[in-house]
């Protein structure tokens, strides 16, 4: 009689065992899906940012080329040199572009997604501190270079006191952005660790 007891309670904490099991399982999957679908958004939202800036540097491509030689006496070789920039910045955003398709995130190896995440921040630093940054410092001296040549007195004053304007804002979008997709990054990197405990 009392191993009857003993083997019906067994049985009972077996399937209450199962059910709990089945119940994690799903949960699981569940607390997966929301994490990928998480990541996919955050790497759609990098993605985008690279197809914005790419639709803004074919803009500003004809400006340079057609315009901005005729403009206050701003010089061919420095239109030159800021079309290459941004061809280089077309191809930069292609490759991240690439590198954060969204259906990676959703249905990739998490490794896979990893490595390119940590590519891409690796990339951005790099993009950051050897191409961006110089190509600001050496553009802003050859522009002023450039008008100190053909404007004098307020003119020049004026043309001065734009560009210091305009790098002041640039830079401050610039360090926001830079902030920005380095926080996501480490957001992504941060989920996929969580997956993979």
């Amino acid at each position: 009689m009392m191993n009857n007891i003993e083997s019906r309670e067994l049985q009972e904490m077996k399937e209450q065992l199962a059910i709990l099991t089945q119940k994690l399982e799903k949960e699981a999957i569940v607390n997966e899906r929301l994490i990928r679908q998480s990541m996919k958004d955050k790497a759609s939202s990098i993605s985008r940012k690279a197809i914005t800036e790419s639709i803004v540097t074919l803009i500003m491509l004809p400006f340079y080329i057609w315009v901005m030689p005729g403009l206050v006496g701003v010089s061919v070789g420095l239109c030159c040199y800021a079309c290459f920039f941004m061809v280089a910045v077309l191809i930069y955003n292609y490759y991240i572009h690439n590198l954060f398709r969204p259906e990676k995130f959703i249905n990739g190896n998490l490794l896979e997604a990893r490595k390119d995440t940590l590519t891409a921040k690796k990339l951005y630093n790099k993009w950051i501190m050897y191409i961006g940054i110089p190509f600001c410092i050496v553009f802003i001296g050859w522009f002023t270079h450039d008008i100190s040549q053909v404007l004098r007195g307020e003119m020049l004053q004026r043309a001065l006191t734009g560009l210091i304007i305009g790098c002041t804002i640039g830079g401050i979008i610039g360090i926001f952005i830079y902030k920005k997709a380095q926080r996501t990054m480490n957001e992504i990197l941060e989920q996929i660790k969580e997956m993979q405990i």
